[in-house]
């Protein structure tokens, strides 16, 4: 079909060609900050608890309601909106209060009895903690820096208690601590950022306490702090970015406040801010990702709970509206989603009756931003993105001013810079880039100008070059290419030159070929494909060869090699985008079919075979992207919309709402790409025209703010990994610090596919700021992804490579001893991936003799009088395989064995990537002049990491070792731009340059990020190099954005009226100035 006025390439036959020069569709302004409602809970409930899970689900506890205690936990899924139960706690009281565990299991608590539960999300099960040492009513859960839980303060009874306990996980018990000064309930608890805990007010027999005070974990002792302007209880108190505590609303002796005010733990002083605008308690605060804070229902005593939602900012000191919740309630939770969306949950009211909800709502805060990515060195529209293992972005080929391109280049986060690679061989369009198991992207197909091609190459991201590789079996454009689990390549489809094939063939990357693989049902091309959850392949929509939009979809087993229909799309269409959402359900968006441009989208649910259809967009588009974002939603942005206008417009679906947002506008044009990055960010290219390249952020959170991931590179699939980073328990715990406490100060762990963008969420433990263990699911593909840790559902990460588990390896050992006499045995065990813990298992005992001890360290005692040879066989197993059994021989003798001593361990700094030559001295053998042999030589070449050498007396078998550590301590040498000076409002790029010995492209970020806009005067820029060792080094430069000056017209300094008359100018500038930003409000958030 045509599109009048739009200059396009007819390339004949039935396929939608891309728009050349196409007008802009008007924007719409982004969406507004709205509460959507979720589903109910299954129990209508208040004063629960709610605990965001390493898994991203939440879980709800027990609570009251009209017919009493409720018994039952809940569990909502975001990703599909559904809740589901999470068993009986086993306890009730008028109040429950719950935390999350380092180890991921939570711990709960009510009044109502002297010990807590703990709840394992592993399992869904409960268990029983150790017995406090007595019941407490409204006490404060915080969670320390050990791992340990605080308990303090609440009601026994008429009193109120200044008792503390400490929960212990891993003895599961409480123990006594420090007391306050006094007794206090009700009060709000917050960790501050040196770990210590500050109390809060609260009440007692005597009213409200006015007084705060300090806790410090170090000695268990607490002191006083400055008291606050307005004792209080019921109310919050909310740790912000900066260190300060904002406390705001409760109860006061008055009734319920409005006032709130700041606690800075550095000059432990208080200080009034501004006031809320609706006076309440019993009320929720969340820490959004943006800095500001959200105040949610509440009540004054007596009133109808306050539907209207406030915001505070840090920056101002001042509320402002934050929009009318769906129902009014108090004794509610609220928590921060990964998503950067605040749930609330329950709640109560108090009048016209009193009342309990089971209903649930979101606050989106509709936080959106876009920033320059640098500049492609070659324009172009529709290109094909790849993430690679180093965390580059390859964008190559699509569709540049004069036809068909092959230009290629690289896009490097860190800087915010691009680098031109070698070209293709051939200039192509409408191609398929494939990431590869390797690493390496393979570019299949396209069209150049109005030809198909089968050619095909590979890139590879150790040398940045491309590699010959066999082509296809039939030229093929507008067709999909994917990864199935083998690691082969299933490519389907598409066109040649003007006709549809229902073709498709397989690419071995083994063995650089490709053979047939069986046909569709159905001629298509501009479809789309998924690889499912159960390992098939899942096809969708396109175009037939007359043309025409198909519904159809099939699905391909690469184990069978063949094609079963699946269910049909309620609206055929062609061009569209197809998401696999972290639920394993489908989302197909927009697309066009017979002339009509779509708004409409569908999910497909692989497991009943349905569709559904979800909310529209709110622009049709078609030839558009899509990017699954590590918090679980789907960025659409470009494409082309009504009468073959480009599109200017980005929307965002979100799974737990199934439906569609308007975000900020981009201000990229064009055929757009788009690819989701480890940061949390969506790098958006295309376009004829500046700016090309853009990246899509919707947290608003500072980069200071941000965790990041400095180790390890690599994942073993199906064992437990160890992530080292910073920030992992984020800025704050986000929330209230009240009785109904929500914090997600903990790293929630996603893993995206390089290759597709499937999600999946890897459940934490043993979790610090600084560390968590994940495991990789191992039904989890190899290859290349981006990992991302979000704390506070502020996200940071790296690209790693997930790898096959490798066997470990036993040797066979020796060892000597004399009659009647025990001899100590180390068994020895290594393992080619790095961080494996071992486990030993005897297979064979000895026939002359015992062994005790736990392996690896045991002890050989043979029988009385015995003399001669004996052995024993032993395994070691790392956490999936066993290795090879190996045998340890012990020769017994009548006199006294000869003995081997070995040098101390060494240390060696490393001097490349391949470890250092280290020199060690040699064993000395008793009696002197005997031979020694070593596993590996001094002298010689040793590896990163510690290598076990093992040194023996061959004529008698007697050893010893010693370890050779090579390890990078050194920083990388970084370069620092020099100092910038430029114009008001102009971006700023730069490209600081790391080396290091070992580490072939140390990690580089700036703070600020190249590409910033600066304000006016000198800001200092610190640039912070880490190689994988994570080992750091900074540089600073400053940035001067120049003043501009503005020249008065009128007298001057010693003319008469000149001050007056420059005043008078002044005041009109001014006042024209904010007129103007009055009649043209920034577009965006």
């Amino acid at each position: 079909m045509l599109f009048a006025g739009l200059g396009l390439l007819s390339c004949g036959g039935n396929e939608r060609p891309a728009a050349e020069g196409a007008r802009t569709a008007h924007s719409r302004l982004a969406a507004a900050p709205a509460w959507y409602a979720t589903a109910p809970m299954t129990v209508e409930r208040a004063q629960h608890a709610a605990v965001l899970l390493p898994d991203g689900k939440l879980l709800v506890i027990a609570g009251v309601n009209t017919t009493g205690f409720v018994t039952t936990a809940e569990l909502l899924d975001p990703a599909t909106g559904t809740w589901s139960s999470a068993g009986s706690p086993g306890i009730t009281g008028n109040v429950t209060e719950a935390v999350l565990l380092p180890s991921g299991k939570v711990l709960a608590m009510t009044d109502g009895s002297l010990s807590g539960r703990i709840y394992d999300p592993a399992t869904g099960t409960w268990s029983t903690t150790g017995d406090m040492a007595r019941t407490r009513f409204l006490p404060t859960l915080t969670l320390l820096n050990s791992g340990k839980v605080l308990v303090a303060g609440g009601g026994n009874g008429v009193n109120r208690l200044a008792t503390a306990e400490l929960y212990d996980p891993t003895t599961n018990t409480f123990t006594p601590t420090g007391s306050m000064s006094v007794g206090r309930g009700a009060h709000m608890a917050t960790l501050l950022r040196d770990g210590r805990v500050l109390a809060v007010s609260g009440i007692n027999e005597l009213g409200e306490v006015p007084g705060a005070e300090i806790y410090d974990p170090a000695t268990g002792t607490w002191s006083s702090a400055a008291p606050l302007l307005v004792g209080r209880h019921y109310s919050t108190s909310t740790l912000l970015p900066d260190g300060r505590v904002l406390v705001a609303g409760g109860f006061a002796s008055g009734g319920a406040t409005a006032q709130s005010e700041l606690y800075d733990p550095v000059a432990n002083t208080w200080t009034a801010t501004g006031s809320l605008a609706f006076a309440r308690s019993s009320h929720m605060a969340t820490l959004l990702p943006n800095g500001r804070v959200l105040v949610t229902g509440g009540a004054i005593s007596g009133a109808a709970p306050e539907r209207e939602a406030e915001l505070y900012d840090p920056a101002t000191g001042v509320w402002t509206p934050a929009g009318t919740m769906l129902t009014g309630r108090e004794n509610h939770t609220a928590t921060l989603l990964p998503s950067g969306k605040v749930f609330v949950a329950g709640g109560s009211a108090r009048t016209p009756v009193l009342g309990f909800f089971a209903t649930t709502e979101v606050y989106d805060p509709a936080v959106s931003a876009w920033s320059p990515a640098g500049a492609m060195g070659t324009p172009r529209t529709d290109p094909l993105m790849a993430l690679l293992p180093s965390g580059q972005v390859l964008v190559a080929t699509g569709r540049g001013l004069f036809g068909s391109s092959s230009a290629a280049e690289l896009y490097d986060r860190a800087s915010n810079t691009w680098t031109a690679l070698p070209a293709l061989d051939t200039p192509r369009e409408r191609a398929t880039a494939t990431v590869l198991r390797s690493g390496q992207v393979l570019i299949t197909g396209g069209r150049q100008l109005s030809t198909s091609t089968a050619s095909a190459q590979r890139f590879d991201p150790v040398t940045h070059t491309w590699l010959s590789t066999a082509p296809l079996l039939a030229p093929r454009h507008l067709h999909t290419a994917t990864v199935l689990p083998d690691g082969r390549v299933l490519v389907a489809g598409g066109q040649r030159n003007t006709t549809a094939l229902n073709t498709a063939e397989l690419y071995t990357p083994d063995t650089d070929t490709w053979s047939v693989a069986a046909p569709s049902a159905f001629t298509r091309a501009g479809h789309r494909a998924v690889l499912l959850s159960n390992g098939k392949v899942f096809i969708v929509g396109g175009h037939d060869d007359s043309g025409a939009a198909l519904a159809t979809t099939e699905l391909y087993d690469p184990v069978s090699n063949l094609w079963t229909p699946a269910a049909g799309l309620a609206v055929a269409r062609d061009e569209l985008t197809l998401t696999l959402l972290p639920s394993g359900q489908v989302l197909a968006a927009g697309g066009i079919a017979g002339g009509i441009e779509l708004t409409s989208t569908e999910l497909y649910d692989p497991g009943t075979n349905t569709w559904v259809t979800v909310g529209p967009l709110a622009q049709p588009r078609w030839l558009h992207s899509a990017a699954l974002t590590s918090s679980g939603k789907v960025l659409v942005a470009g494409g082309l919309t009504l009468a073959g206008e480009y599109s200017d417009t980005a929307e965002v679906y979100d799974p737990l709402l199934r439906a569609w947002t308007t975000v900020a506008t981009p201000t990229t044009r064009g055929g757009l790409s788009s690819l989701a990055l480890p940061s949390g960010e969506v790098l958006v290219v295309g376009g004829m025209s500046a700016p090309d390249a853009e990246l899509f952020d919707d947290t608003g959170a500072q980069p200071a703010w941000r965790p990041t991931v400095t180790r390890p590179a690599t994942l073993v699939a199906a064992c437990p990994t160890v992530l080292e980073g910073l920030l992992f328990r984020g800025i704050s715990g986000a929330s209230s610090g009240n009785s109904t406490d929500s914090p997600t100060d903990f790293p929630l762990v996603r893993l995206s596919a390089a290759e597709g963008g499937r999600l999946w969420t890897l459940p934490s433990s043993d979790t610090s700021a600084t560390r968590a263990t994940v495991t990789v699911p191992a039904g989890v593909p190899l290859g290349t992804y981006g990992l991302t840790v979000l704390a506070n559902a502020i996200p940071g990460g790296r690209t790693v490579q997930v790898v096959a588990n490798q066997a470990p390896t036993a040797p066979d050992q020796t060892a000597a001893t004399q009659k009647d006499t025990a001899v100590a045995v180390t068994l020895g065990g290594s393992d080619p991936d790095a961080g494996q813990v071992l486990t030993w298992t005897v297979v064979t005992p000895p026939q002359h003799g015992t062994l005790s001890g736990t392996p690896p360290a045991l002890t050989y005692t043979p029988a009385p009088g015995y003399t001669g040879t004996d052995t024993f066989a032993f395994r070691v197993r790392d956490c999936l395989q066993d290795s090879n059994v190996a045998t340890v021989t012990l020769t017994i003798t009548e006199g006294a064995p000869p003995t081997l001593s070995c040098p101390a361990d060494v240390t060696a700094e490393a001097t490349g990537p391949d470890g250092a030559l280290v020199s060690y001295d040699p064993a000395v053998p008793n009696p002197a002049g005997l031979p020694v042999s070593y596993s590996q030589d001094s002298g010689t070449r040793f590896p990163l990491g510690a290598t076990t050498v093992t040194a023996t007396l061959p004529a008698s078998g007697v050893s010893c070792t010693f370890r050779v550590t090579v390890r990078d301590t050194t920083p990388p040498a970084l370069t620092c731009p020099a100092n910038v000076t430029v114009a008001p409002g102009e971006p700023v790029t730069f490209t600081p340059s790391a080396t290091d010995a070992v580490t072939a492209s140390p990690s580089v970020t700036s703070s600020p990020a190249s590409g910033s806009t600066f304000s006016p005067g000198a800001t200092q820029v610190t640039v912070t190099a880490t190689d994988d060792a994570g080992n750091s080094a900074q540089c600073t430069f400053q940035v001067r954005v120049q003043a501009e000056v503005v020249e008065i017209a009128g007298g001057g300094c010693d003319s008469s009226g000149g001050s007056a008359s420059a005043l008078a100018i002044l005041v009109v500038l001014a006042a024209w100035s904010g007129s103007r930003r009055r009649q043209n409000p920034a577009r965006g958030n």
